[in-house]
């Protein structure tokens, strides 16, 4: 099988990897699933948000002709989550006019449930800037936004999930159990 030298997910180092198409997305897999993990709703797979990612990126493109498949593929989830949260929040609005009740809607907390008040995009930016350590440019260049536009929506996601866990882990008050 013929090689071909790839830059890793993150764009840091180059790695060996089997040319093709196959081979492109067998490098950027791992990396795609954990950006998927983060940025999917909780009842969403990860592995389903790849794939759709994956399959609409395949329809339109060759991914090794990509000039950069990783950030073409990252974009591709967080607009398919984008879309998701959209279609739902228009669900629960019409609700009401079903005779239904917005409130009887299952509900399953989790102790990641205040990265849902987050968008998807606003994850995916926290994500690559604290988890996986890439630059507010590089992050820009993946997500086609600018850096400004980088720097802000981290600095209003971190100060909203402050505000969700100083809400969450405030004492309760006196005489209350």
């Amino acid at each position: 099988m013929e090689q071909t030298a790839e830059v890793s997910p993150q764009g840091r180092k180059p790695v060996q990897t089997p040319a093709g198409e196959y081979g492109v997305f067998q490098a950027l897999y791992p990396s795609l699933r954990r950006f998927a993990a983060v940025i999917a709703d909780l009842d969403t797979d990860p592995d389903d948000l790849v794939q759709d990612a994956l399959a609409a990126t395949l329809a339109k493109h060759q991914l090794h002709k990509l000039d950069n498949p990783a950030a073409y593929l990252k974009r591709a989830m967080v607009n398919a989550t984008s879309d998701k949260r959209r279609r739902a929040g228009l669900f629960r609005s019409l609700l009401p006019r079903l005779g239904q009740d917005a409130s009887t809607i299952d509900s399953y907390p989790s102790d990641l449930s205040f990265l849902d008040d987050l968008a998807p995009l606003d994850r995916a930016i926290l994500y690559l800037a604290e988890v996986e350590g890439v630059a507010h440019e590089q992050i820009a260049t993946e997500l086609k936004l600018t850096p400004a536009a980088v720097r802000k929506r981290a600095s209003r996601a971190r100060k909203k999930l402050r505000e969700s866990l100083d809400d969450d882990l405030s004492p309760l008050p006196e005489g209350s159990t």
